[in-house]
């Protein structure tokens, strides 16, 4: 057994050294080539680009309100949903109104019985003038139903005050939108005991949206009112939406030391939900750089990649972008004029890879 371990030893160091000696010495196999890739190539243009002041806002809708009870009671009906649309006037719930209803009622009777007694102390303040003249009662006892006169007026006055308000809350058992706009959020639930500062309902306008931005101090002076900023949202990574300055705080904020601005963005399809973080784009002017197809821009992840043209072979080139404008994007590498760029890149290119 030992013996044949060792003529197969042998055999097999014979091969090896057969295949060496086939080759040529020095010299390894060949590689096999892979063809050229066809490609298409685009020219580096230097362009005329915005140069932009990133800030940071949130969205919020144009109008919003907590909608309150302001009555106390038992909650008989609910008659919106979180999303659904109002009008101005739609009811949102309504509150058992027997209780402020008998309320009401017992305010406009004691207003007719006070009203009746400052009729009643009226013809007694003629009589008393009548009295006077004809020196039938004395000066005390005259200035004595001048003052019952008055305090009967101050009593009726107050009733009728009180009345207005039991009228008003029983009026404001059925509780109402106050403008146009979309139910965010429902609070409360048929069978609960409301009181006058319970919510109800939130009511948003978001069309349009306010955006409030973020301005440091050290760019203030570039933000103006009726500037137009371009709005950015992670929803919608592939969308711009155009915003106006409308208003401009007069104060730095002390702890944070930036400013704050709104801008008002249209929202007609409600893309835009108030919330959202926004990255906005102000516009500061324009800049000379180098730019390339927006197709020729190889994307992976966070890295950027651009093959240029060179003797025949593809570079590999990463790289840091700019602003797109054009269809061509800004790329914030040198790059000269005329160099070749490879447009669209197959899936298979690599550094140094053949083209044709």
């Amino acid at each position: 057994m030992r013996m044949l371990l060792v003529a197969a030893a042998a055999l097999a160091l014979a091969g090896c050294n057969k295949a060496e000696s086939s080759t040529p010495s020095g010299q390894k196999p060949k590689e096999l080539a892979l063809p050229p890739v066809k490609v298409t190539t685009a020219a580096v243009s230097h362009q005329a680009m915005p140069r932009y002041l990133t800030l940071t806002g949130s969205v919020q809708a144009d109008r919003q309100s907590e909608v309150a009870a302001n009555v106390a009671g038992r909650l008989v009906t609910t008659s919106v949903e979180r999303g659904q649309k109002v009008t101005v006037g739609q009811v949102l719930a309504v509150v058992d109104s027997k209780q402020a209803g008998l309320a009401s009622a017992a305010a406009a009777a004691q207003l007719q019985a006070a009203e009746t007694q400052q009729a009643q102390a009226k013809q007694e303040c003629d009589r008393a003038d009548l009295l006077i003249s004809q020196g039938a009662i004395t000066k005390a006892e005259f200035e004595r139903l001048k003052t019952q006169c008055t305090a009967q007026l101050y009593s009726a006055n107050a009733a009728r005050a009180n009345a207005d308000i039991a009228s008003k809350l029983a009026g404001d058992t059925v509780i109402r939108a106050p403008f146009d706009g979309v139910v965010g959020e429902r609070y409360v639930n048929v069978g609960e005991y409301v009181q006058p500062m319970t919510r109800v309902a939130s009511i948003y306008v978001a069309s349009p949206v306010r955006v409030s931005i973020s301005v440091p101090e050290a760019a203030v002076a570039q933000v103006k009112e009726g500037q137009t900023l371009d709005v950015k949202v992670s929803a919608w990574p592939d969308r711009v939406f155009p915003a106006v300055v409308k208003f401009v705080s007069p104060s730095l904020r002390a702890t944070t030391r930036d400013l704050i601005v709104e801008a008002q963005a249209k929202n007609d399809d409600l893309a835009l939900k108030p919330g959202m973080f926004a990255t906005v784009h102000l516009t500061v002017g324009q800049e000379e750089q180098a730019t390339v197809p927006k197709s020729a821009v190889r994307v992976d992840g966070t890295v950027r990649r651009i093959y240029l043209s060179r003797d025949g072979a593809a570079f590999e080139m990463v790289v840091r972008t700019g602003e797109t404008k054009d269809d061509r994007v800004a790329v914030l590498e040198p790059l000269e004029d005329g160099t070749q760029v490879i447009v669209q890149p197959p899936p298979g290119l690599r550094d140094g890879s053949l083209i044709q």
